[in-house]
């Protein structure tokens, strides 16, 4: 399994989101998101995944968006990558 980068460079938000939030419930195993976090426009958006390849998470972004954004795709080096998370601040305005 490795971790997933998908930047999403998003032309129609209203079909991406929609499309996005459709496929997620239905992921096939060992197809896993882990956070999505995107712009306050929807215009953007970077979201981790974990799979077993990228080809894997690009067939499933790319199905779901039906051509609404332009998305870039990389498997995380987990040698050099960290994280830290949201401030709780943040996270309390959800």
């Amino acid at each position: 399994m490795a971790y997933i980068v998908a930047d999403h460079f998003v032309a129609d938000a209203e079909r991406f989101w929609n499309g996005a939030a459709a496929a997620v419930p239905h992921l096939p195993a060992g197809v896993t998101l882990h956070a999505s976090y995107p712009q306050h426009d929807g215009a953007r958006a970077i979201c981790l995944w974990e799979a077993d390849s990228v080809d894997a998470v690009r067939t499933i972004v790319e199905d779901s968006v039906d051509g609404a954004a332009r998305n870039e795709f990389f498997e995380v080096d987990p040698h050099h990558a960290f994280a830290l998370g949201l401030p709780a601040a943040a996270q309390a305005q959800t």
